[in-house]
């Protein structure tokens, strides 16, 4: 009875990170001028063109509050510079936007489940001004 009346203590999981100078730490932005034409070689920036003046599109729409309480996602093919672009964004809209990085590998790699992994980086991603 006494081995029964045992309660289990539900484990609690926390993304662990390593923080290190990564691959994208000399980024400061997306390299584009007033009018959203992106230069050849600016602010940590090389290349990718139509996708940066895309996300200048996409970082001046969050910058007037139009896609407020969403998320962006980028997709494609491995080493076509989806992260320099995230960090591009993120840089360019300041510490004070909340901005959470998560790669695919960290989601299939951890021992907890995929659906508590996403909860935790969304979590840490809610920015709340008073």
């Amino acid at each position: 009875m006494a081995a029964s009346a045992v309660a289990k203590v539900q484990e609690v999981r926390d993304i662990t990170r390593i923080e290190r100078i990564g691959a994208h730490s000399h980024i400061r932005g997306l390299g584009l001028d007033d009018s959203l034409v992106p230069r050849n070689v600016s602010q940590g920036m090389v290349g990718q063109l139509s996708a940066r003046r895309a996300a200048g599109i996409v970082l001046e729409m969050i910058k007037e509050g139009k896609i407020a309480g969403r998320s962006i996602l980028l997709a494609g093919q491995p080493g076509t510079g989806k992260t320099a672009i995230a960090m591009g964004i993120a840089q360019a809209l300041g510490q004070d936007t909340p901005f959470t990085s998560m790669a695919g590998s960290e989601i299939y790699s951890l021992e907890m489940g995929k659906t508590e992994a996403l909860t935790q980086a969304i979590r840490k991603s809610i920015g709340v001004r008073i």
